[in-house]
């Protein structure tokens, strides 16, 4: 079967509204997106100990 005739390019201008028609372009960039969204990222380090000031004994 052909994909590129009018008849087939009539029916998903019908399904627009039902699904989203991505290129690869578009699904590489989302797949992008997803792997850096969950990618690890650096640990958080928070010292909780007390500052040493000058007057300290």
């Amino acid at each position: 079967m052909r994909w590129n005739t009018p008849t087939v390019r009539g029916m998903l201008q019908q399904l627009k509204r039902l699904v989203v028609i991505e290129t690869e372009e578009m699904y590489k960039a989302r797949k992008q997106n997803v792997a850096n969204h969950q990618a690890l990222r650096p640990p958080l380090v928070v010292n909780h100990s007390p500052a040493h000031s000058s007057n300290s004994p």
